[in-house]
């Protein structure tokens, strides 16, 4: 029998849930019409889908319930098939006619995506996430965890994750965390047989779905540095039982301290088991020839490398090794995150890019340099793969000229947009930059620029005025453009001393883990 009519005739046990439903259902519509997705819900937004409160929406349809309209009567069989067709937020609106109707919305086979959301902005947050799991634990296919990280919600974290361990048939679990360590006063360092590891609540309730799920597709550790320590034992409870189904893995962090973590090596030859991966981000520590040879079930379409500090016996890796990786994972891009690196980023050009790595993204986030001959780089090795370059710093009030200014050699962003032929994304904050060099850009590459973001107190105005710049940049891009006012730029890149730099790196690179 199905979950409504259990539900309607069982008031001891489901009467009262009034309440928990209208946590769900009182969401907000432009909230649940942005997921773009049917069968996914946020337990964390708050909402209108009418105008009722939830007290008076419970009234009404009681006296719904009691009217002999044949719209409230309908079987389920033939509500479950009407909202089939509906798209989520649809079907939201669709719930509020009556409480059979109701019912209806929160029948599994509706509920195959979910994203619980566990932070302090809402006080609902934690008992709609409650509800939900359990409602869906047992059933839901996909699941995003977007959690603070501070004690309390790494806690609630772990229950969660506890729960969805009952549920043999999850197939994808992506944790979206707001910082890359837990505060959690267990957080220690022990020794295994694997290797150093931290002790975290969260570890073990994720090994357990590791271990219990039939045919896990989709894994992520959200780039948090103590699971990221650990990856050595996920990755054998992964190839021990997933090697055969694993798609996307993301392993790689964001170090708390990119100076001084540490090193923990991984058997990357173990990759080649995993037949059908086709996502993987990893940390630039692990990165060799070996694991490139390891990639060789020719279906690789994206490879995420995190660059952190630079260890002065890291092997690198060969141009041959990379010209062989493309040559067996064709359709495969690589994003190139650098993230604190202010070591890293000055060997960047002669060190860590090869001209064979099918590069489409890069990111230089607070690395405190311009590595100019690397901007160089990528104008002539990555002509036909490059999608996107960002370089974000904290804004640096002593220089007059640009960063990548040189006397004897074209500015190297412009070199970028005329023969980049597929570049889409220019973002360059923290550093001075010609007026008349960010106007060539934008003619270069005309309305196949996306975003093109630069901060206004940072342009260096020569010939034609601001406001004639902003005009001819918005008709060339075809919509309204300007640089990036004070007001409009993270508070770490106007001084690092009020900003967190990580509020502006998770959800950059996070974005690379689906």
């Amino acid at each position: 029998m199905v979950r409504s009519q259990r539900v309607a005739g069982s008031d001891s046990q489901y009467g009262t849930a009034d309440k928990s439903l209208d946590l769900v259902v009182n969401f907000q519509e432009s909230k649940t019409t942005s997921e773009g997705e049917e069968g996914q819900l946020s337990s964390g937004t708050a909402n209108s889908c009418s105008s009722w409160k939830s007290g008076n929406r419970t009234t009404e349809m009681a006296q719904e319930d009691n009217s002999p309209c044949c719209w409230n009567n309908l079987p389920s069989v033939i509500l479950f098939e009407i909202f089939s067709y509906l798209p989520h937020d649809e079907k939201i609106k669709t719930s509020q006619v009556c409480r059979n109707w109701r019912y209806a919305l929160f029948h599994p086979c509706f509920w195959k995506k979910i994203t619980f959301t566990l932070d302090v902005r809402d006080e609902d947050n934690i008992p709609r996430a409650r509800f939900l799991a359990n409602y869906f634990s047992h059933s839901v296919r996909e699941v995003i965890i977007k959690c603070d990280t501070t004690s309390y919600f790494v806690d609630e974290t772990s229950r969660l994750l506890a729960k969805l361990g009952t549920n043999v048939h999850l197939c994808k679990l992506y944790l979206e965390p707001t910082s890359c360590t837990f505060d959690w006063p267990m957080r220690l360092l022990i020794n295994r047989d694997e290797g150093r590891l931290i002790c975290t609540p969260v570890l073990e309730p994720l090994l357990e779905i590791v271990k219990r799920t039939i045919s896990l597709q989709a894994l992520s550790l959200g780039c948090v540095e103590d699971l990221t320590a650990n990856s050595g034992v996920i990755l054998d409870a992964l190839q021990y039982h997933h090697a055969k189904s694993l798609t996307h893995l993301s392993l790689a962090s964001i170090k708390e301290d990119p100076d001084g973590y540490i090193l923990l090596e991984l058997d990357t030859f173990i990759f080649r088991s995993f037949a059908r991966l086709s996502i993987l981000t990893i940390d630039y520590d692990n990165v060799s020839d070996t694991l490139l040879q390891a990639l060789d079930n020719g279906l690789m379409e994206r490879l995420v490398i995190h660059v952190h500090g630079l260890d002065d016996d890291h092997p690198g890796t060969t141009n041959n090794a990379w010209m062989l990786f493309v040559n067996k994972n064709p359709r495969c891009e690589l994003r190139l995150n650098m993230l604190h690196s202010y070591d890293a980023v000055i060997v960047l050009d002669s060190d860590i890019l090869r001209p064979a790595m099918p590069l489409a993204e890069l990111k230089v986030l607070f690395c405190e340099a311009v590595n100019v001959t690397a901007l160089h780089q990528l104008s002539s090795w990555y002509s036909k793969t490059l999608r996107s370059v960002v370089w974000i710093d904290c804004i640096d009030l002593k220089p007059s000229l640009p960063a990548t200014y040189e006397s004897n050699r074209p500015d190297p962003l412009v070199l970028i947009a005329w023969t980049c032929t597929k570049l889409m994304e220019l973002v360059f904050l923290g550093y001075k930059y010609f007026q008349d060099d960010l106007l060539a850009i934008t003619r270069l590459r005309g309305s196949t620029l996306k975003r093109l973001e630069f901060a206004e107190r940072d342009i260096l105005i020569e010939s034609c005025s601001a406001k004639a710049t902003k005009n001819e940049i918005s008709e060339i891009m075809g919509g309204f453009w300007q640089p990036l006012s004070d007001a409009e730029l993270p508070p770490v890149v106007m001084d690092p001393l009020t900003g967190n730099s990580i509020e502006v790196i998770m959800p950059m690179v996070l974005r690379d883990q689906k």
